[in-house]
């Protein structure tokens, strides 16, 4: 029987979009079929953003990577109808917590199977979104950070974080 379960990995990402594609390459490598990419970052105005942005969706061209069907979108953070340049108070970090809380929620209510990985970006978006799965996560979903090897200072690795049973 074919899974018919839709896999998305979600990710935190700063103004580096390697730390996306590592860790999509791993999860691919590890044999999960991911259908959809969603990068939570903060503001594309940022030249860093907007640098790391525009590098993902020349990977992710025509909705596919590595050859593979894949849908890449991005969510800004937003207070006010605004993107957040940077977390700086309680405001922000409430903004980041809605943000991820409303994505990994209506990722679930849709059936979805979620990886999140937590390595880029701010560590508070990471600790956020970390926040926001322990909420809504189950069996099959996984939290990964992303880490390198560091007898090679080359090798990427991600390291799973089981947050439920």
């Amino acid at each position: 029987m074919a899974n018919s379960i839709e896999t998305t990995f979600v990710t935190t990402m700063g103004g580096q979009a390697q730390v996306v594609t590592f860790a999509l390459d791993w999860l691919l490598a590890q044999g999960e079929a991911v259908h959809d990419v969603v990068v939570v970052h903060l503001s594309p105005a940022s030249p860093r953003v907007k640098h790391a942005l525009s590098q993902l969706a020349a990977e992710f061209s025509g909705d596919r990577y590595a050859g593979r069907p894949c849908r890449f979108r991005h969510i800004a953070i937003q207070a006010k109808g605004k993107a957040l340049a940077d977390l700086c108070n309680e405001a922000d970090a409430e903004a980041t917590w809605q943000t991820v809380h409303h994505l990994v929620a209506a990722l679930k209510a849709e059936g979805c199977t979620l990886h999140v990985c937590i390595a880029g970006g701010r560590r508070l978006m990471g600790l956020l979104a970390m926040s926001a799965a322990m909420l809504h996560f189950g069996h099959r979903d996984r939290l990964w950070h992303q880490g390198i090897d560091t007898g090679t200072r080359s090798r990427p690795r991600c390291e799973c974080c089981v947050l439920s049973e």
